[in-house]
């Protein structure tokens, strides 16, 4: 089931994930810190350019992983969890994208706005990861965008009793 977006053997979208994962982490913790020193604008600047960052770097990241599902044979299963992942990634994108246009202009730094912004991103986050477990599982158990080469026996991993 080997990947249809990858450089050799080597799958795209796995390797483009952890960067729009750790911006949205960031802007938690940028957030987190928000709330707890909201005096300080850089905190929620900080949040604001992060989820900006982690949106752009997913639709990239998801590019690859609509290849991936349009183009790999996988086991209905594994497609029915692909199609899952898919739509818990669409969900969160929607809710970091509300909560950035809600952030703009700065108009959700005080007031009522906030804690919709903060509410919205943490659901997003907690979504996100749902669909990162359901991502390992497509990997990992249902070994979809993998290349799975005939193992070589070597003396190390053959049993001491079938060595010679």
């Amino acid at each position: 089931m080997r990947s249809k977006a990858a450089i050799g053997d080597h799958p795209i979208h796995p390797a483009l994930v952890p960067i729009p994962i750790g911006a949205f982490f960031l802007a938690l913790v940028g957030d987190v810190m928000h709330a707890v020193v909201p005096a300080d604008p850089f905190w929620y600047d900080l949040a604001f350019v992060c989820v900006g960052i982690g949106l752009i770097a997913a639709v990239v990241a998801a590019v690859a992983g609509a290849i991936d599902y349009l183009g790999v044979t996988m086991s209905q299963k594994a497609y029915r969890l692909a199609t899952l992942h898919a739509i818990l990634n669409v969900s969160a994108l929607i809710l970091y994208a509300v909560t950035f246009l809600v952030r703009r202009n700065r108009s959700a730094e005080t007031g009522p706005r906030w804690p919709v912004a903060m509410a919205l991103e943490i659901v997003a986050f907690l979504i996100l990861g749902a669909s990162g477990w359901i991502g390992g599982k497509l990997a990992f158990e249902h070994r979809v965008g993998v290349v799975e080469e005939p193992r070589e026996t070597s003396e190390r991993s053959r049993p001491a009793s079938a060595r010679g």
